[in-house]
């Protein structure tokens, strides 16, 4: 680092801007940004990317879990949030483990024979 540099490695990024090589479009800022999609009005279901932190053992139990159920570990935690976040509220979800426990505790109706 030299005395006119204010962090490590400043010189070298700046001679790299420098370099750059802009490409002529023969449009204007306001006409290339025309071209751009519009802003969704209902911003609502827009996904947006949220880091998370876990334990490599359990990156690893997710990653297992989600391969054997043929989808991707991010979707299942978005479910799970999903899941959680609408039992705070008047919903009241349960798991499928517990649906199917209850409909199998269910006695069969009997049939009536026609006659």
């Amino acid at each position: 680092m030299t005395d006119d540099e204010a962090f490590p490695g400043e010189a070298a990024l700046v001679a790299a801007a420098q370099d750059l090589t802009y490409v002529e479009t023969g449009q204007t800022e306001d006409e290339l940004l025309a071209k751009l999609p519009p802003v969704p009005d209902d911003e609502g279901d827009m996904l947006v990317v949220t880091s998370l932190r876990i334990p490599l053992s359990l990156h690893r139990k997710l990653k297992s879990y989600a391969d054997a159920h043929s989808t991707k570990p991010s979707v299942l935690v978005r479910e799970w949030i999903e899941l959680h976040l609408s039992a705070t509220e008047e919903d009241r979800p349960i798991s499928l483990g517990a649906a199917i426990r209850a409909l199998t505790a269910l006695r069969p109706l009997e049939r009536r024979r026609a006659i």
